[in-house]
């Protein structure tokens, strides 16, 4: 079973949740009167995105990968995290869901092919 396919479903929870809370659809009627929307749904398929590619590299590492492969990886998703985020002015990825994807990257890592080493210097979503 490939990276991708293990933890597409965590993929797909973490962006469906983000689409209630931004579409308020959790929302009963009355509480929508004073309610604003923290950012447009319509963005989301590019964090998908941006998490997918993460899950493909994780799928394309040798095994083995050493720790400055899986860090680069990382890194490079947090980049892309972080600019994609600045856009919609901060308001996608929040602190709670920053804690989510971290530990959706640990977890992804840990059933990767990655040296076991890589787990223990991971770089974060601050």
């Amino acid at each position: 079973m490939t990276i991708r396919t293990q933890f597409q479903t965590d993929v797909d929870e973490f962006i469906s949740d983000l689409r209630e809370f931004a579409s308020g659809s959790y929302l009963r009627e009355e509480e929508r009167e004073f309610w604003d929307q923290p950012f447009d749904p319509a963005v989301l398929p590019q964090l998908q995105e941006i998490l997918e590619a993460f899950l493909d590299g994780l799928d394309a590492l040798p095994e083995g990968a050493e720790v400055d492969a899986v860090n680069q990886l990382v890194g490079t998703t947090i980049t892309a995290i972080d600019e994609f985020n600045a856009r919609h002015a901060d308001a996608v990825v929040e602190p709670e869901e920053r804690e989510e994807l971290n530990a959706l990257f640990k977890k992804a890592v840990a059933a990767s092919a990655a040296s076991n080493d890589a787990l223990a210097s991971l770089p974060e979503l601050e």
